[in-house]
């Protein structure tokens, strides 16, 4: 066990900062991830929002743009099917192809630093059992794979809960980020992730 202390020097990393009652509103979710973090120990490992965006993966970026073209033509395909149904069986065909492709490109690329992890998951941070006592306001590097669309997040979260939990041998703590650095259109991802998980489990249990 160990404790990381919080960084000292004064630094804007804040990116389109959301209010208490704004993050309130946000919905949460208990979801399995493909998930990897690392402690910034300075303020030279916290970039600057250039240098953020242009840290994001490659393969997270096309899977990421993929996606929100499939959403984009999600009804402009349900009109081809009504009027071609051959059409849209061809068009979905070369869909799952490249679908297939870009997912195999995000899995291999992530695949030495990411884990499937437990965490709670929302558009304005997260939550994780660890066994690591972070101090609160330490920076943390994240990388993200949702599933099924293995959509990918690259984050910078500040600490803002870590408590030991009760009973635990070894000692493991119930830790909290709240993102810092995350492109809006990632949140906007986290935000559809999170309302379809809510909505399969509804469906589920009717």
């Amino acid at each position: 066990m160990f404790v990381i202390s919080p960084l000292t020097k004064s630094r804007t990393v804040i990116v389109n900062e959301i209010s208490n009652d704004e993050r309130r509103d946000y919905y949460r979710i208990n979801d399995t991830v493909g998930f990897s973090c690392s402690i910034c120990k300075s303020e030279k490992e916290i970039p600057t929002l250039e240098e953020f965006l242009a840290e994001i993966p490659d393969e997270f970026q096309l899977i990421n743009y993929l996606n929100r073209i499939d959403s984009d033509n999600a009804s402009l395909l349900h009109t081809i099917q009504e009027v071609s149904p051959d059409i849209s069986r061809y068009l979905k065909i070369i869909n799952a192809k490249i679908d297939a492709l870009s997912r195999h490109m995000v899995t291999v690329g992530s695949m030495e630093e990411i884990k499937f992890e437990k965490i709670t998951l929302s558009a304005g941070g997260l939550s994780l059992i660890n066994d690591e006592n972070i101090a609160l306001g330490t920076i943390l590097r994240t990388r993200m794979v949702l599933y099924p669309s293995c959509s990918g997040i690259l984050t910078y979260g500040k600490v803002v809960r870590s408590f030991a939990i009760p009973n635990t041998e070894p000692a493991q703590y119930d830790t909290a980020l709240q993102y810092v650095l995350i492109k809006e259109s990632d949140r906007d991802v986290l935000v559809r992730h999170v309302l379809q998980l809510q909505s399969n489990q509804l469906r589920q249990k009717k």
